[in-house]
């Protein structure tokens, strides 16, 4: 099957659920220890509000403590954990105020990487494979495929606009940005199954993209952006830690 190195070949830029199954490949102690917790992270194995430390971490995968203890430093500049006094670390919970911001940070980001692809032209390759992941959402609407396979081609659909805009930053700032939206949107299909891309949203994208449409292609990008932007919060929202919440009095 296609994936996003094989229609854009060289795409520096690869969320992290496409990389699943490249976990060790070429990379040293301690890019394969920040990998192998982040990605446990995101996909929610290592829970928000959950604990460990670098010495269980480092006996589950059999290295030593300094890879871990190396990779937990650039997660925590991630802001994916958090350290606790002679404690270990705990894994840094997802809040309706950050998901807002990460969600408006990405609908900025991928609606101007959208229109940078657009006025650049995208690949012949790449307009096929986003064409079979925009049918996607048609097929889960139909109950053809799960809802697994519906966000990774949602995430992988956004990837290979960004590695098409011709801006290197573009690239990777976008896909840092769906790597934590990925443990987010999980959360939000834990707590209400039924949020899912409507069909078409993919496929008004694509067509903008073919037009070599800017414009088109940047309002397209940002309305699926915000809309989901406006779900997630609102699935959130119903959370039973939310509910239970105390409310606070407002400052003056």
């Amino acid at each position: 099957m296609d994936d996003i190195h094989s229609v854009i070949p060289g795409a520096a830029h690869i969320p992290a659920l496409l990389l699943v199954d490249r976990e060790g490949d070429g990379l040293d102690r301690t890019s394969q220890a920040y990998r192998a917790i982040r990605r446990q992270i995101i996909d929610l194995t290592l829970p928000p509000g959950s604990s460990f430390t670098e010495t269980s971490l480092a006996q589950k995968w059999q290295v030593s403590k300094t890879p871990v203890r190396e990779a937990l430093a650039r997660l925590r500049r991630d802001g994916l954990v958090d350290a606790l006094p002679r404690a270990g670390y705990v894994v840094s919970p997802v809040t309706l105020q950050d998901t807002d911001d990460l969600c408006g940070l990405r609908a900025l980001l991928s609606g101007e990487a959208a229109a940078a692809a657009a006025r650049q032209g995208v690949g012949q390759a790449a307009l096929k494979r986003l064409e079979t992941l925009s049918k996607v959402p048609f097929a889960l609407a139909a109950g053809d495929v799960e809802l697994e396979e519906s966000l990774r081609a949602g995430i992988e659909f956004e990837a290979i606009i960004a590695n098409s805009s011709g801006n290197n930053r573009f690239g990777k700032a976008i896909v840092d940005v769906l790597d934590e939206l990925e443990r987010v949107l999980r959360m939000a299909a834990l707590i209400d199954p039924e949020i899912a891309s409507p069909p078409g949203e993919l496929e008004a994208i694509l067509e903008r993209l073919r037009a070599r449409d800017a414009e088109g292609a940047r309002e397209a990008m940002r309305n699926r952006c915000e809309r989901v932007r406006h779900d997630v919060l609102q699935v959130l929202a119903k959370s039973v830690s939310i509910s239970r919440a105390h409310i606070e009095m407002p400052t003056r």
